[in-house]
């Protein structure tokens, strides 16, 4: 978990240091246009998503940490599953984001045919960029980025723990097995 909670105290101070050197209001102005143009209402749900994932990937994080014969299998497996589906979530809200930006961007540059036509190369990019298109290719960037993030913040902070945690498990049924087998031929033995 070293490297989950140094990224993310890293990240926390970037952010602070920018603001910090910046206080003015204006400073928060420009991020939130930034975030307003780059990213739009996708923010809400990819701060969703990343916020699930992280609450999930502590809860998997402390159930680790429990004795194993102490742990339900079938809640381990389900949040080990869910964090991957979590992840592609992430991936997928950009891929939708990236078809809104583009539609959005189209309608704006091609709402009138005929001026589209008529128009200037750069009257066209500027509607283009206008209805859109920086929200489509942000949103695909992020996506992309924090899914794989989400795989490696996974993978950093219980990758080891659930590796041990189902070779433990696997022991444990082929233990059981062992047993089982000895009791029939103990049986066997006896009645023969």
């Amino acid at each position: 978990m070293g490297f989950i909670s140094g990224l993310f105290a890293g990240t926390l101070a970037a952010l602070a240091a920018l603001f910090l050197t910046q206080p003015s209001p204006a400073a928060l102005a420009a991020a939130q246009g930034w975030i307003s143009s780059n990213l739009g209402h996708s923010v809400w749900f990819f701060s969703t998503v990343l916020v699930i994932f992280l609450m999930q990937l502590l809860r998997l994080q402390r159930l680790l940490k429990q004795p194993a014969d102490t742990v339900d299998p079938v809640e381990i497996s389900r949040l080990d599953q869910l964090l991957d589906v979590w992840g592609q979530v992430f991936i997928g809200i950009g891929v939708i984001w990236t078809a809104i930006g583009m539609r959005g961007a189209l309608q704006a540059a091609l709402s009138d045919p005929a001026s589209a036509l008529t128009d200037t190369a750069g009257n066209v990019l500027r509607d283009l960029v206008d209805g859109g298109i920086l929200l489509a290719l942000s949103t695909t960037i992020l996506g992309a980025i924090g899914g794989y993030a989400m795989r490696l913040m996974k993978t950093a902070a219980v990758g080891a723990e659930l590796h041990s945690y189902y070779s433990s498990r696997e022991q444990q049924e082929v233990s059981a097995l062992l047993q089982a087998t000895e009791r029939i031929e103990a049986r066997l033995s006896s009645t023969g």
